[in-house]
């Protein structure tokens, strides 16, 4: 059985609580042995080399600190190690390295709104993937010109097409970041489940 460690925030968490997405994942990834981390500060690499995939759910990065943290993620991916990153784990305050390591850096989002998401590409994540439509927060990011990252989905807002899921290498290992995520209910959508289950057999192949 496949392992997966998802790193996120309870009482720290400012807007993106954990508590009800720890449970949402453990049932997408039900075929997955999954383990929620909120100690993610103690973490030694040692620690993820024990799991075949991490994800990243963080949403206390301005609390925590960013260079310990920074370094342990980069390390595990650039070892080979396969992240997934969802939602607000992209928004690191300040951390340039997780930025390019990501493939892009969060710029602002609108108010939530019911958004489109269609996939984009041909990558195998989205081979034959069906649009869905979900309440969520537009995130807007710069995407990392240099970074080589593989746009997989993109959503609509107000007229215009923005990108909303990319895939990149990054050392020898694999990043895949999913812009939906607001909270738990968003989890609950069929289509950004079968996204995230497309995206972790993807990274865990």
């Amino acid at each position: 059985m496949k392992k997966v460690l998802v790193l996120g925030d309870y009482e720290k968490a400012i807007y993106h609580p954990l508590r009800g997405v720890d449970e949402q994942l453990k049932s997408i990834l039900s075929d997955c042995e999954v383990t929620a981390c909120v100690a993610y500060t103690e973490l030694k690499l040692a620690d993820l080399n024990r799991y075949d995939m991490v994800i990243n759910y963080i949403d206390a990065w301005k609390e925590t600190g960013c260079p310990a943290l920074s370094a342990l993620l980069l390390g595990f991916v650039a070892a080979g190690g396969k992240l997934m990153t969802i939602h607000n784990g992209i928004i690191t305050h300040q951390s340039p390295d997780i930025e390019q390591m990501q493939g892009g850096a969060f710029l602002r989002h609108p108010e939530r709104c019911d958004l489109t998401y269609s996939p984009a590409g041909e990558h195998p994540i989205v081979k034959d993937f069906k649009p869905f439509t979900v309440n969520e927060e537009p995130y807007q990011f710069v995407i990392d010109e240099g970074a080589k990252a593989e746009l997989i989905l993109n959503y609509a807002y107000q007229g215009g097409v923005y990108p909303a899921a990319w895939v990149r290498p990054f050392g020898l290992g694999q990043v895949v970041y999913l812009s939906p995520g607001h909270e738990a209910a968003s989890f609950m959508c069929e289509g950004f489940r079968e996204l995230i289950r497309r995206s972790a057999a993807w990274l865990m192949q």
